[in-house]
């Protein structure tokens, strides 16, 4: 663990784990606490607490550092998902004066990055390039039953577009189409089952591997399918969310025992052939 002060004693495995992360992440960048309040939504305060463990820090502050560290966000949120039970909170909490765009008491404000604000900026400033005075705009005012008409017909028509141009794994029938996007981790998103059987075996529409190896802190579609599998099959997983935690993993292994497999509490072909017979 780099330099500061000792994590409180009551944080389990995970939370410690996680704060030995984002202090890792923290010197690798070289940045100070001031300099990551600057780059920041959050104060130098609030790091001061989420590196040395008092508080949990919210998902966006840890996607603000996994961006400016280069790190995988998607992991890393993984992991802050697991130490939220440590700390008793749920995994997207934030701490008092933790919101994104506030200023939080004792913050120190620095000089400002060109660009770093841009689009904060345009949110609260008028569209550029306003007409010239005495030249009168027509716009559709926002919330008017026309422009409510215009987007719910195109929403419709992207919808059916994507459906029918949506890729097929090579192989697999009508009904076990997969997930055509990447996968983004989200504290607190779950996903929809629609476990079915074709061609003997069973299929949840989110992947259709047999091969790929799951464990702890994986966050993949592929996750997604084995927790619905579980649920189907009678082994809670507690949220179907597409992070492998001690959940997931402890279902897992009740699986490998009862179909007489090697209790290891990681998914492999052999418990991928259980999940879906």
């Amino acid at each position: 663990m780099s330099k500061g002060k000792e994590p409180p004693r009551s944080l389990g495995p995970h939370g410690r784990r996680f704060v030995d992360r984002l202090r890792e992440l923290k010197d690798r960048s070289g940045l100070s606490l001031a300099a990551l309040a600057n780059r920041t939504s959050y104060s130098k305060s609030s790091w001061e607490r989420y590196l040395n463990g008092k508080s949990l820090p919210p998902a966006e502050a840890v996607r603000e550092l996994a961006g400016l560290c280069g790190a995988d966000a998607n992991q890393l949120l993984a992991l802050h998902s697991l130490a939220a039970d440590d700390w008793g909170v749920q995994a997207d909490a934030r701490a008092p004066g933790d919101v994104p765009g506030t200023v939080a008491p004792g913050r120190e404000t620095g000089p400002e990055v060109p660009g770093e604000h841009a689009a904060r900026d345009l949110a609260g400033s008028d569209v550029a390039g306003a007409s010239p005075a005495g030249e009168v705009s027509q716009r559709i005012r926002l919330g008017s039953p026309a422009l409510i008409g215009v987007v719910a017909v195109a929403a419709l028509v992207v919808s059916g577009l994507l459906l029918y141009l949506a890729p097929r794994t090579e192989g697999a029938s009508e009904d076990r189409r997969v997930a055509s996007v990447k996968f983004v981790f989200t504290p607190g998103r779950t996903h929809s089952c629609d476990v079915h059987r074709d061609d003997g075996k069973l299929w949840a529409g989110h992947s259709d591997t047999d091969k790929a190896l799951l464990q702890q802190i994986t966050t993949s579609w592929d996750v997604v399918e084995a927790q619905c599998l579980l649920e189907h099959r009678g082994y809670p997983v507690g949220a179907v969310d597409g992070a492998y935690g001690q959940a997931t993993e402890k279902a897992v292994k009740r699986l490998q025992e009862a179909s007489g497999l090697v209790v290891d509490g990681i998914v492999g072909p052999h418990t991928w052939q259980a999940l879906r017979q």
